[in-house]
């Protein structure tokens, strides 16, 4: 930059006012002064002007006149403190390339286009629903605003060039990944070719996108944000208790065909897990006599679940928070192994998170999963334990009821909204389950 430090700060400030105006946004020119107030009765918008350091007044009067001379800028004195006091500097909206070229500053608009393109880029190869979800508003956000980083979904896409890219290749990856997962340090050595770029650089823009894109709350730990983008501390364990078996294949052996291995998990009737790496090379098998299948989102519940029932039929499986891309696997090994007249039931939170659940289960596990316990008549009868809802909660609820997958629990949603309530599946705990 080729103007001194208070040159500049002053033309930066006044482009950055002249940037956020909605004539800006529109593409037409201000009908207004873009001014900054130097000293209005002790108020200033440059705080730097301290009119009790001579030193400084003088230094900022300079830079004044400097930006005036190359009719970059506008002043006036106070009145009476001609050449001592300024009052007020506007820009000279006549010399706007001027000014941005004397900050070697590249007008917001252009880096705006930029970013849409390229967000259209990466949105071209997307498949992942909220990943498309997060670019999608992002860029319908800069687009209107003309600007990233300043607050809704375009303040998630750094205004940084390279920070930007980096994004981009992670999501990208996390794409890529399909129904696998990785290893945290092994996927950013794959998607940057360093062990901690991942975690120093850009860990902490995916978790506030799987945050707010995925459905989770703001309570949710940061392991299981990361496992729901497929990549995790170590591989993951899935839960359950009932008629599940896996068989693998027979490695291959020098001393002819050796016999097909089965593992039968039925007789652990205080549960049983599957590292998802051996789900990977075994099928899952359910007996035909399974009566159905239950998932239970809190952990608490489930092993409360399985201390108090015991129905050998029943396949009982810990489902969590959203389930990741290894879990889907998993729910999707079940679905394939169910007998036809099968059914498969949910039991979550009766909140939002609860019912995203089930939605997503109907949506890309099996469209008839039944929701447990998970109705009006819970909320009346436990009533005591509800917790009350703030109002961009209720806008979250009243979206749900836009879900044709969730029809059948347009009641139970109503109610919540009309008396602001939700309630979390432990207080269900040891109540009567049947």
């Amino acid at each position: 930059m080729p103007g001194g430090k208070y040159e500049e700060e002053i033309l930066s400030l006044l482009l950055d006012k002249y940037e956020a105006g909605s004539y800006f946004k529109r593409g037409v020119k201000p009908t207004r002064r873009i001014t900054l107030k130097f000293y209005d009765g002790g108020a200033s918008d440059y705080p730097a002007y301290d009119i009790e350091k001579p030193e400084q007044r003088e230094r900022i009067n300079r830079a004044v006149l400097a930006l005036s001379e190359g009719a970059l800028i506008f002043y006036e004195w106070m009145k009476g403190e001609a050449g001592h006091f300024v009052a007020r500097v506007w820009l000279n909206l006549e010399t706007i390339d001027k000014a941005y070229a004397f900050l070697d500053r590249r007008p917001a608009n252009d880096i705006a286009d930029e970013i849409c393109l390229e967000i259209l880029d990466v949105l071209d190869g997307i498949k992942n629903g909220w990943i498309r979800r997060f670019l999608e508003e992002s860029y319908g956000a800069i687009s209107r605003r003309r600007a990233a980083g300043r607050g809704g979904p375009g303040n998630r896409i750094p205004g940084s060039r390279e920070e930007r890219q980096d994004l981009f290749r992670v999501l990208r990856f996390v794409d890529s990944l399909g129904e696998t997962e990785m290893l945290e340090r092994v996927f950013s050595i794959r998607c940057f070719g360093d062990s901690k770029k991942f975690e120093t650089g850009v860990k902490k823009r995916l978790l506030d996108i799987v945050r707010r894109y995925a459905d989770w709350d703001d309570e949710t730990r940061e392991d299981e944000l990361l496992r729901f983008a497929g990549i995790v501390r170590y591989p993951q364990q899935f839960e359950f208790r009932g008629p599940l078996s896996i068989s693998f294949d027979p490695a291959p052996s020098r001393g002819g065909a050796a016999a097909r291995q089965s593992l039968d998990f039925s007789p652990l009737v205080h549960g049983a897990s599957l590292n998802s790496l051996d789900l990977r090379r075994g099928t899952l098998r359910l007996t035909p006599e399974v009566s159905r299948v239950l998932t239970i989102e809190n952990q608490a519940n489930y092993v409360d679940y399985l201390h108090r029932q015991n129905n050998e039929n029943e396949l009982v499986v810990y489902h969590g928070g959203q389930f990741s891309p290894a879990k889907g696997l998993f729910f999707k090994a079940v679905a394939a192994a169910m007998p036809e007249h099968c059914p498969w039931y949910h039991w979550g939170d009766i909140d939002y998170g609860g019912f995203s659940m089930l939605a997503r289960l109907r949506r890309e596990i099996k469209p008839g999963v039944f929701p447990y316990r998970m109705n009006g008549e819970e909320l009346i009868r436990h009533a005591a334990f509800t917790v009350p809802v703030t109002d961009p909660y209720l806008e979250k609820l009243r979206n749900l009821m836009k879900q044709e997958e969730l029809r059948d629990c347009f009641p139970c949603l109503e109610y919540m909204v009309k008396h602001r309530l939700r309630l979390e599946q432990e207080a269900l705990l040891s109540s009567g389950l049947d």
